[in-house]
């Protein structure tokens, strides 16, 4: 940035050769800490131009599977069983779910990296993965995230559950999920969170 009076580098709200005034300054650029590792305020992280780029190119990254309603599509046209199967599936699984049948998996563990790099680590897989959040609860010391998890062939869709919270120097991590209306997920909910926890503890932030 240059100033827009005697046209002098800056980098805050003032610049330093004339003193003149800078509104059109970007916000981050005054208040985006050196070093936000420790940072646990989600709505804060996602204004940081960095960590969004970073969010961003992972995002990119996201592949598009085959999900629960369009394998029973294709199961009905290979294997024509008189009734639509995707159909079946649209209806059994929300009385399922109400009869308080529901699958899932839980996980935690405590990680020796900041919670502010966890949580950015944690976006980023969720945006790879196409585990869009839903709901972001805010505490103190961390916050809990509740992601969509998409259906496949192996389960319709469901919901993660994610909580990063700060344990002395590190970080507490606690993944849930939860696909409401089926009985077994034939592996679904170990596999997300065993690829949850390895993202964390090898993507860069």
């Amino acid at each position: 940035m240059f100033c827009s009076q005697c046209g002098a580098a800056i980098s805050g709200p003032f610049c330093s050769q004339c003193g003149a005034p800078q509104t059109d300054v970007p916000q981050s650029s005054c208040t985006e800490p050196s070093d936000w590792s420790h940072e646990v305020r989600y709505e804060y992280l996602l204004r940081l131009p960095e960590v969004r780029d970073m969010i961003s190119r992972h995002a990119a990254m996201a592949k598009k599977g085959l999900s629960g309603e369009q394998f029973l599509a294709l199961v009905d046209q290979v294997i024509p069983v008189g009734f639509s199967m995707e159909k079946l599936g649209a209806v059994l699984q929300p009385i399922s779910a109400q009869l308080g049948i529901q699958t899932g998996k839980e996980r935690s563990e405590t990680i020796a990296t900041p919670p502010g790099t966890v949580l950015v680590a944690v976006l980023c897989s969720l945006a790879r993965n196409s585990e869009s959040v839903q709901q972001v609860r805010q505490y103190q010391d961390g916050c809990l995230l509740e992601a969509s998890l998409p259906s496949d062939m192996w389960s319709l869709t469901g919901t993660l559950f994610v909580s990063i919270r700060k344990a002395g120097s590190g970080t507490r991590v606690e993944g849930a999920t939860s696909i409401k209306g089926q009985l077994f997920d034939w592996g679904k909910s170990k596999r997300c969170l065993e690829r949850l926890f390895a993202d964390i503890k090898g993507t860069p932030a």
